[in-house]
């Protein structure tokens, strides 16, 4: 008979929401919930569920730990735009940021020639959704939006959204983030195309599948998925890997797919509209 740890539960994400280590997150309930749930599917008692969910919260959140202070890039933000900055100060205040994270600061050496590639997939999309964004949307002045669009970001981290949100509103207005668990709940809005950068492999390490289940639920015509070429050390080619982790996802499915690798990052275009 399995046992019923749900009257620990909230003591628990208490717990992980006081944290020194995550509180600065304010990571979703429903997540934690779900974390949850899978570590008591193989616990015995409440000591086995506590060590079983730490594990699994550290392998999932990992990623999300940083040094960056969003309070205060919120701050230099209003300092910025109350110098009416011109867009080329806009841009260096971006590489500046993105440099401060791991993900975004190793594709600045490719930056746009990464955009470029995907401007001449998919031309100037008007509609664009970021999932499990970290810092890729300070990258907008590169990416060759249509005017105007419409651009959502996603991600779990509440002091990274907040800090977006921010600079969406001084730099691009029509541009929103937000916090939300795209796994647990994938959008539901239509777009031109879907960016997923450099997740899909982690999404996989937290359920076997989820790329695929990803993919199936979301309203995009097009979704780019992009994946390390080689490993953080730049020792190993993952080339091979993540090529197999795509073809997986949308085995059998009626998609059309192309690749490309820019820098260190393969580029994967997966078209859901049916081939003319």
């Amino acid at each position: 008979m399995k046992t019923d740890f749900s009257q620990v539960y909230q003591d628990m994400i208490d717990s992980v929401r006081h944290s020194k280590k995550y509180r600065a997150l304010d990571l979703p309930e429903d997540m934690l919930r779900d974390l949850l749930d899978q570590s008591a599917e193989i616990s015995r008692n409440v000591s086995e569920l506590k060590n079983n969910f730490r594990k699994s919260l550290h392998n999932v959140i990992a990623p999300y730990l940083e040094s960056i202070d969003y309070e205060h890039e919120i701050q230099k933000i209003e300092d910025l735009f109350a110098s009416r900055p011109s867009q080329t100060g806009i841009s260096a205040y971006c590489l500046e940021t993105m440099a401060k994270h791991a993900s975004t600061s190793e594709r600045i050496p490719y930056l746009e020639a990464f955009f470029k590639t995907i401007h001449e997939h998919i031309g100037s999309a008007a509609s664009v959704l970021d999932l499990a964004c970290a810092l890729d949307p300070l990258c907008l002045p590169w990416m060759n939006l249509s005017a105007g669009a419409n651009f959502k970001a996603y991600d779990i981290n509440n002091a990274r959204v907040k800090f977006l949100n921010a600079f969406f509103e001084h730099a691009f207005p029509k541009a929103t983030a937000i916090q939300q668990d795209i796994l647990l709940n994938p959008p539901q809005e239509q777009a031109d195309c879907a960016f997923f950068f450099k997740e899909a492999h982690r999404l996989e390490k937290r359920q076997s599948g989820a790329t695929r289940i990803l993919m199936e639920k979301l309203s995009a015509r097009t979704i780019i998925v992009s994946l390390p070429a080689i490993d953080l050390r730049g020792h190993h080619s993952l080339e091979n890997y993540h090529r197999a982790l795509i073809d997986k996802a949308i085995a059998d499915k009626p998609w059309q797919l192309q690749s490309e690798k820019v820098g260190n990052e393969l580029l994967f275009f997966i078209s859901k509209e049916p081939q003319k």
